[in-house]
């Protein structure tokens, strides 16, 4: 099973309702599994060849720094900005990170800005340090195996135990059969599978990243794969698939009172609470309707939505305010998501479906916002909360008007070309391929 039921009254109108039934992702689209890349020790090839690898296909990996072995800091906040998470691996690299939990996690924010700072960790030696200060400082922590590296749907039994596989020439995930076996395993489990990942044996300087190199051909075949396999597999960091699984743990949907007729109204809710993450990642919904037209807002945001087999889907936030589903069965208007823009003959200007336009960066609160076109064929943005986000087709008619709500959200999936992403004054030329 790949979702939670929740069962919602529904009202169609003051006369007549019925039982409704909303269903939360047990992962994200509703796949059956998700994955997730992890890299040590800051290699320079992190920057100039593991991230590119995932890019092309909107892939997202989590990478660890270890602060006192010089991290390309300029290079790593350029991932960051493009929705990969930076992470702790300590100050030093000894033997036990015991005393650097929170000092690691101060000085890569120091250096990297991104969504809640630095939130997990991966341990050097894969020594677990102090429990009680890694607890105060992030929200997960990553050991090496443990013999159960495929995990279920609900995650570790310990978040600061979260188990990897080990890749490289020390064991046998150095080819891609190796990495699509065991996404296959968590497709077939239904849960989460992490990998470990230094050097590469192929590509680029490993700087101080020699321990078990990888062949990086084996990382881009088992990426292809999932590509190809997208329906079924869940591409995400390690920050991600946390906040996911925690948060539909924890969340329930609240069925509202006194709709109108061909609207359905109702608030999802959870209540975790922490000082490290506000846990305000997308739940993937899905509602059954035969509804042929709808249009999904939270909070007045214009969320992206699809039907499909008669069910409705969208992403929302947790405690971001009320849901409401409108059956929108007439002509949509030119800004609604269902437009179809005209390609371009300029899509070929744009090589790269995540390239950036040089155009002026404004910071908004000390945050950095981003955007780019996942795996799916959706342009994501990231750290937009509040913000008023418009999205331009190649002729530079506006196809989508929203707000920004979360900390990760698809504005837009439409025909296949070259769009303009504004958010406040800062603009991406992305290509939908």
């Amino acid at each position: 099973m790949n979702y939670t039921k929740i069962s919602l009254a529904l009202a169609l109108g003051s006369t007549m309702g019925w039982a409704q039934t909303a269903e939360i992702g047990t992962w994200a689209g509703f796949r059956k599994a998700a994955t997730s890349f992890t890299f040590d020790d800051n290699a320079p090839n992190h920057v100039t060849h593991a991230a590119p690898a995932f890019d092309e296909y909107g892939y997202k990996a989590t990478f660890n720094l270890v602060v006192n072995w010089n991290p390309d800091w300029s290079g790593f906040q350029k991932m960051a900005d493009n929705g990969h998470e930076i992470a702790s691996h300590s100050n030093t690299h000894g033997q036990n990170m015991s005393g650097e939990e929170a000092s690691s996690k101060k000085s890569i924010e120091g250096k990297i800005k991104q969504k809640y700072g630095t939130i997990t960790v991966a341990y050097p030696n894969c020594n677990v340090p102090n429990v009680s200060a890694l607890q105060q400082n992030y929200i997960a922590g990553r050991i090496c195996g443990n013999g159960q590296e495929v995990m279920g749907k609900d995650g570790p039994s310990d978040w600061f135990r979260v188990p990897a596989h080990m890749t490289g020439s020390t064991g046998s995930f150095n080819n891609t059969n190796a990495f699509t076996g065991a996404m296959q395993q968590a497709i077939q489990k239904g849960g989460w599978v992490m990998f470990l990942t230094h050097g590469f044996s192929n590509a680029g300087n490993n700087g101080n990243a020699n321990y078990s190199p990888t062949d990086l051909n084996a990382i881009k075949g088992a990426l292809k794969w999932a590509n190809q396999n997208d329906k079924d597999i869940w591409v995400t960091t390690f920050r991600s698939a946390t906040m996911y699984i925690k948060e539909r743990k924890a969340s329930k949907i609240e069925a509202q009172d006194g709709g109108a007729e061909g609207m359905m109204t109702f608030e999802l809710k959870h209540n975790i609470a922490d000082n490290i993450s506000k846990y305000d990642y997308p739940l993937s919904i899905r509602v059954k309707s035969d509804w042929k037209k709808v249009e999904v807002t939270q909070d007045g945001a214009a969320l992206e939505s699809k039907i499909d087999g008669g069910y409705i889907y969208f992403d929302a936030v947790p405690n971001a305010g009320k849901i409401v589903v409108k059956n929108a069965d007439a002509p949509a208007p030119e800004s609604s998501s269902s437009a179809e823009p005209e390609s371009s003959s300029s899509s070929e200007a744009v090589e790269s479906s995540s390239s950036v336009t040089a155009l002026p960066i404004q910071a908004f609160d000390d945050r950095h916002t981003s955007a780019y076109v996942d795996a799916s064929g959706y342009i994501t943005v990231q750290n937009a909360q509040g913000l008023n986000i418009t999205v331009f087709n190649s002729l530079g008619n506006v196809v989508r008007t929203t707000k920004g709500i979360g900390c990760e959200q698809k504005v837009f999936s439409g025909a296949k070309g070259v769009y303009v992403v504004k958010i406040g004054s800062k603009a991406w030329t992305l290509n939908i391929k």
